[in-house]
């Protein structure tokens, strides 16, 4: 009924779902970057700064933005019917369109896009965390174990989660640790999200990679063992996706290895672990986490990615094994579509 109604709203008067499209959007846009000004904003929605105006005050008339010096913010009564207002603009936007095309062509039953490409508009990836840090709890109970990767974009579904009811959750990092930014290791990222949730975390005290011989003397720690084991019974893995590309720079492999990875046609990177475009893994540069949740065959993975860049790489590691959710923006959502499997 509802999908009936918003078909005969675009049929019947065009002009007036636009409006209510557009003011929706500026209402999101608002609670996502308040207190933010008229003249940002309108750069960051790409639209002129007149329109925008406009729009802000009859928000504004209807008690629902308020405007100070530092900028215009939501009020409460705006809160209130922000989830419809979303819902409104992402029917007529056709994401949820989008949402079943990209489900049914990827085989993952839970896919929601966000509104943007990551790729023009970097602040997309905030809406993008913010719908897997709502969808995140529904994947857990309590006595669940969650691993979690680290990455940009999983750091920023952890800043995206609300902190209420406490979860007896287990949090723990499903990378060791790597010569980057200290607050997107995985390490950093599991204590965040345990805070959130209000459960419990561990820390994975091993570097990324080590030779075999290596991991089996520190397997004799039972700080190093118990986290191990507890990342290998995973209920949940929350991971980011990368194209292999960018990650084989990022990671710094050795330029053999990158040519290696190359000819085999990499053109993803999950957890380490480098796949082709039909999901078959060609290169793990994780000892630790190629064999992710091999040992709980209905371990749910959700997977959050953003950009049309990206395209490849997603169907590459939906492809790699059954995930239970991804989250994504329009940009890669529109491009996968428009690619043949």
């Amino acid at each position: 009924m509802q999908d009936d109604y918003f078909t005969l709203m675009q049929k019947l008067a065009p002009d007036l779902a636009q409006q209510i499209e557009r003011r929706a959007l500026v209402l999101e846009r608002i609670d996502a970057l308040q207190p933010v000004g008229r003249r940002l904003l309108a750069t960051r929605l790409n639209l002129p700064e007149r329109e925008v105006r406009t729009v802000a005050a009859l928000l504004k008339e209807h008690g629902l933005v308020s405007l100070d010096a530092a900028g215009m913010c939501v009020t409460p009564d705006a809160e209130k019917i922000l989830p419809a207002a979303r819902r409104f603009s992402r029917e007529l936007r056709g994401l949820t369109g989008l949402e079943t095309a990209l489900s049914g062509k990827l085989g993952v039953s839970k896919v929601y896009v966000a509104p943007g490409d990551y790729d023009q508009d970097s602040h997309v990836l905030h809406e993008v965390a913010r719908i897997a840090a709502s969808r995140l709890r529904s994947f857990l109970q309590s006595g669940s174990t969650l691993a979690v990767t680290g990455g940009s974009t999983i750091h920023e579904v952890a800043l995206a989660l609300n902190q209420s009811t406490p979860m007896n959750v287990m949090v723990v990092p499903a990378r060791g640790g790597m010569g980057r930014s200290l607050e997107t290791q995985a390490n950093t990222v599991a204590s965040e999200i345990a805070k959130r949730l209000g459960g419990h975390h561990r820390f994975m005290h091993l570097p990324d990679h080590l030779d075999e011989q290596a991991l089996t003397e520190l397997k004799k720690l039972r700080e190093v063992t118990e986290t191990l084991d507890l990342l290998q019974r995973a209920d949940v893995v929350l991971h980011g996706i990368g194209r292999a590309d960018d990650m084989a720079q990022k990671r710094m492999l050795p330029q053999a290895v990158q040519a290696e990875v190359k000819r085999k046609g990499a053109v993803a990177e999950a957890y380490g672990c480098y796949f082709d475009l039909q999901g078959h893994m060609v290169y793990s540069a994780s000892s630790l986490a190629h064999n992710l949740g091999a040992l709980k065959p209905h371990c749910a993975m959700l997977a959050v990615a953003a950009g049309s860049r990206k395209a490849e790489a997603i169907m590459a590691v939906m492809r790699s094994r059954p995930h239970a959710m991804l989250v994504t923006d329009e940009g890669a959502a529109r491009t996968i579509l428009g690619r043949d499997l």
